[in-house]
């Protein structure tokens, strides 16, 4: 719990908002002068230096626009709010924007920590019938703890620190990940161009494929079980562990969902989960919008199939049919072709795979252990 007396932030911070320039005076586009949109900003953006559309002198001045001083805190207002960054230079922005110009009372790391800690409150705070959005007011009625300057410099700095290092450990994530890609590379060649000339085989060739069926919503007796039912949208991962929402075995019995065997995989059938892949590591069950393969182990090893999948996502994804939404069907899905290498070499390669999985799951660990401590202060220093 905070211990330090809290301010209006209105009275530590000017609010400074932005506006648009006309899009339809050419004139007034692709100079040289930085204007930021809420769409730039991303859940790890701490400094902005350049923004992906620039402005002239010209809508400078004739759009009388208010600029943006360097170190001010940009703070998105609106779609989305509660994005927070700081400006590395002078800019300009659109009105999607409450930013915070600070006083020599409040130190401007300090400021974007503490509102990075508020983003459900800042989203609580949002009016408005067609789009929520926070005004000037809202935002300078904000209480904020006050510290001493130099307590604030040192829980910026903790902060920081903190943030650096999970920084690293998700870059270390992302270099196992590449690693993975690299081995299969070397191993295998290109599965799109089969530069290696192994032999095509269909998924329908490769393994069992059928697709999953949701039990009927109005029967509460099929739902809060205690077997797996996943969605198209959990297939966020190599392994699937648990999911969202849990079947019963009467479910099973009476509908068209099906149970699916531990070390088969998942493929997303629909619109943006379209080709989207998980491997099952228990028996579980999925909806009508996942197609399930129980593969051939005789032909193929499914850590090598998921990753020869991946590889291959874009090039099946061509496939899509559909106007409203562009989906697969099981039957195109049956009959995608893959370059299928000898067992015994996709069986070596699923060692690998395995070691480098083994160092990924120290890796999130790590991830998980340096939250937790990122959460606490959080709570330590702005929780009411």
């Amino acid at each position: 719990m905070s211990k330090w007396e809290k301010v209006r932030l209105g009275d530590v911070a000017t609010v400074i908002s932005g506006s648009t320039p006309k899009t339809n005076e050419t004139s007034y586009w692709g100079g040289d002068i930085n204007w930021v949109t809420p769409a730039e900003i991303a859940d790890d953006t701490v400094y902005i230096y350049e923004t992906q559309r620039k402005i002239t002198e010209k809508a400078v001045v004739e759009g009388s626009m208010r600029l943006i001083p360097e170190g001010t805190v940009l703070l998105t207002s609106r779609a989305p709010i509660g994005k927070v960054a700081i400006a590395g230079t002078d800019m300009y922005c659109n009105q999607g924007f409450k930013n915070l110009l600070c006083s020599d009372e409040i130190h401007n790391k300090y400021l974007y920590w503490f509102l990075k800690g508020k983003n459900d409150y800042l989203n609580s705070l949002g009016r408005g019938a067609t789009f929520k959005e926070i005004s000037k007011v809202i935002v300078e009625d904000i209480q904020v703890p006050l510290p001493t300057k130099n307590d604030q410099i040192l829980i910026a700095r903790e902060f920081d620190a903190v943030s650096e290092l999970i920084a690293l450990q998700k870059r270390q994530l992302q270099e196992l990940n590449q690693l993975i890609k690299s081995v299969f590379y070397e191993m295998f060649g290109d599965p799109i161009t089969n530069d290696r000339g192994w032999e095509f085989k269909s998924f329908e060739q490769i393994g069992t494929i059928s697709n999953g069926g949701t039990p009927s919503r109005s029967n509460k007796s099929f739902y809060n079980g205690d077997i797996n039912w996943f969605s198209a949208g959990e297939l966020n991962s190599r392994y699937l562990i648990e999911s969202k929402e849990k079947i019963t075995t009467a479910a099973l019995e009476s509908s068209s969902a099906k149970l699916f065997e531990e070390n088969s995989m998942l493929i997303g059938m629909y619109d943006t989960a379209a080709f989207k892949l998980g491997i099952l590591t228990k028996k579980s069950s999925c909806n009508q919008a996942c197609a399930n393969i129980a593969v051939n182990k005789d032909l193929v090893n499914i850590e090598w199939l998921y990753d020869c999948c991946i590889l291959m996502r874009n090039h099946f994804l061509t496939n899509r049919r559909g106007v409203r939404q562009k989906n697969l069907t099981l039957g195109m899905i049956k009959s995608f072709l893959l370059p299928v290498p000898p067992l015994s070499l996709q069986n070596q390669y699923a060692d690998i795979v395995s070691q480098i999985e083994s160092q990924k799951s120290l890796v999130k660990q790590s991830i998980d252990d340096t939250q937790r401590l990122f959460d606490s202060l959080m709570s330590k220093y702005f929780d009411d």
